[in-house]
């Protein structure tokens, strides 16, 4: 066998060990542990991303799929395919159809969608209608007046809020749905921690720090997830691409003022940028309040997806940075920083969406 070959090989058996152990885990967190372990393996078709043989007792998962998707979108096929295994092996489901009530009681138990693919729905008309009244809005913002730029974004948080306000009153379809932003990480720096309390203190989301797998690499880690409706998804998303490159940006312009060497002092800063982008949308959202009566206190549904999802979430505190001058000048450079441009596309690069206050 080649090198290369036994490279595949080596990788497409630490994938089959991968499976298996994240079988094991949702058998236990979510089915408490009733499940036999199946024959688990990696199917060659280019058409199926998964399939439960039940007179084999094997449960497959693609090649392909391992090889070109995230491994949490992966990991939604696994459960997809436990479900039926759980309709049929638990459930005696035996004569039903394959799809049938049995299934979808499964799917409940093992939060997986009952469809036969790993790619969420489209929104709700009334989240695309917001979607573009909020493009529409930010349009603006690009304004080189700062006053008009900062009215629009203003007014765009504004309509945001409104628009969860109502939809938590009169108690509509949320459609909510998880996606995940930045990269999967064995270690996250202090400032990728900021970035989802920003999201979720502001930006009408729930986040998670969830544990994943990079199979090309054969490496574990974690990604941030977030979770909400398809408009505050787009726009957290927005939120997180923007605030990303500008800390890049800014930190060039930083260390080409100050005279600065080397990257030691980047962490620090970072972690002033953000935390004065914290406190002006902070300042902000208490002027709101003040000016508007509006008050969001969060939606209670939205909680309980998230919950349904992560039934034993842990909360942890990740450590600070010291406060030194590159900490304080960041401070000082985030609480001025606002959204200038609107959201074009989903997942657009991140370079293309900032610019400096």
């Amino acid at each position: 066998m080649s090198p290369q070959g036994e490279l595949a090989a080596g990788l497409h058996q630490a994938w089959t060990r991968k499976l298996a152990q994240w079988w094991a885990h949702y058998n236990q967190e979510y089915l408490g542990g009733v499940l036999r372990p199946p024959q688990i393996r990696l199917g060659e078709g280019e058409r199926q991303l998964g399939l439960w043989e039940a007179e084999l007792r094997r449960l497959s998962i693609g090649l392909h799929h391992v090889q070109q998707y995230p491994w949490l979108e992966v990991m939604e096929t696994l459960r997809h395919e436990m479900a039926h295994q759980y309709a049929h092996e638990v459930l005696g489901a035996t004569q039903e159809a394959p799809h049938g009530a049995a299934f979808q009681q499964a799917c409940q138990r093992l939060r997986c969608s009952p469809a036969a693919s790993t790619r969420p729905g489209e929104g709700q008309p009334e989240d695309e209608r917001v979607l573009r009244v909020l493009k529409k809005v930010l349009s603006l913002a690009g304004s080189p007046n700062e006053h008009e730029a900062r009215a629009a974004v203003n007014k765009a948080r504004r309509l945001l809020l409104q628009y969860n306000l109502d939809v938590v009153e009169l108690d509509r379809e949320r459609g909510f749905a998880c996606r995940s932003l930045g990269p999967v990480k064995a270690r996250h720096t202090s400032h990728e921690m900021w970035l989802p309390m920003i999201l979720h203190e502001f930006f009408f989301v729930e986040v998670l720090w969830s544990p994943t797998y990079q199979p090309l690499s054969d490496r574990e880690g974690t990604v941030l997830q977030i979770y909400g409706t398809p408009a505050n998804l787009d726009m957290a998303e927005y939120v997180y691409a923007f605030l990303s490159g500008l800390l890049q940006q800014l930190w060039a312009a930083y260390k080409e003022r100050q005279g600065l060497r080397g990257e030691g002092q980047r962490q620090s800063y970072y972690v002033g940028v953000l935390q004065g982008v914290h406190g002006a949308l902070r300042d902000q959202e208490q002027h709101l309040h003040a000016s508007t009566a509006l008050v969001w206190q969060g939606d209670p549904r939205l909680q309980e997806y998230y919950r349904y999802l992560n039934p034993r979430v842990r909360v942890r505190r990740g450590g600070g940075v010291r406060a030194t001058p590159a900490y304080q000048d960041g401070v000082v450079e985030g609480r001025q920083v606002r959204i200038h441009r609107p959201l074009h596309e989903r997942r657009e690069a991140a370079g293309g969406l900032l610019a400096a206050p």
